[in-house]
């Protein structure tokens, strides 16, 4: 019997071993794991934002060269820019004189957005001194407000062409072109 009562202490001691082993993980393992994880987050999601907010900025300086590329092939074929003010628009590019454009806008098939919030460029034209072509310009803008972090490499209105500019250096916000300047920041 004492043989048999040694195996039951056996059982028992066992199955004591079995349920420390399966407790789980101690509150300090836990909160271990928790720091490690919000360290990480602390790490990735800024760059992670920052790099969102650049792209946003990329994406407008993309868009403004694919409007301006559009006015110069408009003033290439009609010898003017629109003459019309107001959102960039397919209809913007209409032919001079009032006319109806017959099958689809070589100049601008879509309207293009911003990445912020799905607001549309505006367009400005600029009559030259004496009704002149020759020094007739435009003006496009962005309406967003951008992360002035997210623009250092983008040029001053004053450097975008001509030496002597500089960049932004987080001063500015908002984006434009002309044909002067090229793109261009402004507070």
């Amino acid at each position: 019997m004492p043989a048999m009562l040694h195996s039951k202490d056996n059982v028992m001691s066992q199955a004591s071993y079995d349920a420390r082993s399966e407790r789980g993980f101690t509150l300090v393992e836990l909160m271990v794991v928790v720091a490690i994880i919000a360290l990480l987050a602390a790490i990735i999601i800024p760059n992670y934002v920052h790099s969102r907010a650049s792209a946003a900025v990329a994406q407008s300086e993309a868009n403004l060269k694919q409007i301006a590329t559009a006015l110069e092939l408009y003033r290439t074929d009609n010898q003017q820019y629109p003459p019309a003010n107001g959102l960039v628009t397919p209809a913007l590019f209409a032919p001079p004189g009032g006319g109806t454009s017959t099958g689809v806008n070589p100049y601008l098939t879509a309207t293009p957005y911003n990445a912020l919030g799905h607001q549309q460029y505006t367009y400005t034209f600029v009559a030259g001194a004496g009704n002149s072509q020759a020094t007739e310009t435009y003006r496009v803008d962005d309406p967003g407000i951008y992360d002035a972090s997210t623009m250092n490499s983008v040029p001053t209105a004053a450097g975008a062409a001509g030496a002597g500019g500089t960049l932004c250096q987080n001063n500015c916000t908002q984006l434009h072109y002309t044909p002067q300047d090229g793109i261009y920041g402004t507070p």
